[in-house]
């Protein structure tokens, strides 16, 4: 039999209108409407004595809902036609390019206090769930009560030089260098802070700003108790001084938890530590790490320039074996013990030292934010003006929050509601469906026999559930 025998007698014709791509994306601009989001952003775009063909916040939710299934143009915007026949008309490629640069610095607030004000809702509804709020768990400690926000740095590469404020990246090429702020307990992005691509990680103004908006951007319940974590690349004394003063607020318990250089002078004090100030490290479940250890360094350094402003100060030492991946970056002393050492700071009166470190390394949850982010349209800046490539910023910012909650509140409990937006893509959003209309309603038809039609059908029935605010 030929190997292409399958294909024989197989036509391709365009001629069923009754097919609806992307079904799966429904729920996520359900959820928009019933939270009250859509109406809060059509407020965000509104001008007096300007009444738009098209409403502003049904185009700012749509924008956000082509990024879902893989969108990464402006243009891309009309693969929602395909949606018509269920949700209705789809604004033109040049309105949503007005659309894009009518949105000022007024605007883009309105935009994200918008944003806040959907997170609530959704925070409330996660809170009053009989498993309560979903606090961050470390080796089975639960952290309740605490917020805990980290802050990076990404670098995104522009296609052309041409584009308004890409400049010379510190890895080489043309780019762009935003600043990101998520919350590790619900997974969502807070901020997004656009930046030329000379703009450096350290930047301690830049990064109290990025810190400064996340805050604004939690309700206010959520920003008495809070643990904010940051690499090394991205520490400074100002921004430390800033955390440990809750941010220049009484009555708040803040705490931070960031990577501190190792220089030689860390080195010495290292060599100096006893066996007996070691302790094992452990793993993010609690399991102890073979030939890994913890120790504290705080008393063998003198850090009289830094405790006058941040009481509290402690400074961590891992102590694990030099991987090979990580042999470009050692200093010779690590080489020759084949050992790699790293140093963080933290202002926690409690914890064990273990624990603490452990704590510490989850912030690599971030790079999976900050990727997820990225696969949204972050990575893909579609202007030469820098206002409209700053309003698409934070459409993806919309697109990740409208992510995350439906990740939450659609979703239930099981692999998919931590799995990859590219998983979530091939299995859920890009499913098409079969429209009829019958009993005075409209009817979408799955495949019955796709293994995850039920997760689908189980995501709306959720959506719709939920209370509207009206």
């Amino acid at each position: 039999m030929p190997c292409a025998a399958w294909a024989d007698r197989l036509e391709f014709v365009g001629d069923d209108d009754r097919l609806v791509a992307s079904v799966g994306v429904l729920p996520i601009r359900l959820l928009a409407e019933k939270s009250g989001l859509r109406a809060g952003l059509s407020a965000a775009w509104s001008r007096r004595g300007f009444t738009p063909v098209y409403d502003r916040g049904q185009l700012a939710v749509d924008l956000a809902v082509t990024l879902l299934p893989g969108g990464e143009a402006i243009s891309d915007l009309q693969g929602l036609r395909h949606l018509a026949p269920v949700t209705g008309p789809v604004a033109s490629t040049p309105t949503v390019w007005r659309f894009l640069n009518e949105a000022g610095e007024q605007t883009l607030a309105r935009l994200n206090q918008a944003v806040a004000v959907f997170r609530r809702y959704w925070w409330g509804l996660l809170a009053a769930r009989p498993d309560g709020f979903p606090w961050l768990t470390v080796a089975g400690k639960e952290l309740t009560g605490i917020t805990v926000v980290d802050l990076d740095a990404t670098l995104v590469l522009a296609g052309s030089a041409n584009k308004q404020n890409a400049a010379a990246t510190y890895k080489g090429g043309i780019g762009f260098c935003p600043n990101l702020a998520t919350r590790d307990n619900t997974d969502d992005l807070l901020v997004i802070d656009p930046r030329p691509g000379n703009a450096t990680s350290n930047d301690a103004a830049d990064n109290i700003a990025t810190l400064t908006r996340a805050v604004e951007r939690i309700p206010g319940a959520y920003r008495h108790r809070m643990l904010i974590r940051l690499d090394g690349a991205g520490f400074s004394h100002q921004l430390l001084e800033h955390i440990a003063s809750g941010g220049g607020k009484r009555g708040r318990r803040w705490e931070f938890s960031v990577g501190w250089s190792c220089t030689d002078v860390e080195m010495d004090a290292i060599a100096t530590l006893p066996k007996k100030a070691w302790t094992q490290g452990i793993d993010q479940d609690g399991t102890p790490v073979e030939d890994t250890f913890v120790a504290e360094l705080t008393g063998l350094l003198d850090l009289s320039a830094w405790t006058e402003k941040i009481p509290g100060l402690r400074i961590l030492v891992r102590d694990e074996p030099l991987h090979p991946k990580y042999l470009k970056r050692a200093c010779a002393r690590e080489k020759e013990l084949g050992r790699r050492y790293q140093l963080i700071a933290v202002n926690a009166k409690t914890g064990q030292l273990a624990w603490l470190d452990a704590r510490h390394r989850s912030h690599v949850h971030v790079d999976n934010d900050v990727k997820q982010g990225k696969a949204l349209g972050l990575d893909r800046w579609p202007s030469r003006h820098w206002d409209i490539n700053k309003t698409w910023t934070q459409i993806v910012l919309l697109a990740g929050n409208l992510l995350a909650a439906y990740r939450w509140l659609g979703l239930a409990p099981g692999a998919l509601r931590n799995a990859s937006l590219k998983l979530l893509r091939f299995r859920v959003f890009d499913l098409p469906a079969r429209l009829t209309r019958g009993q005075r309603k409209r009817w979408l038809h799955l495949r019955a026999d796709w293994p995850w039609t039920d997760t689908i059908v189980d995501g709306w029935t959720r959506i719709r559930a939920l209370p509207a605010i009206t």
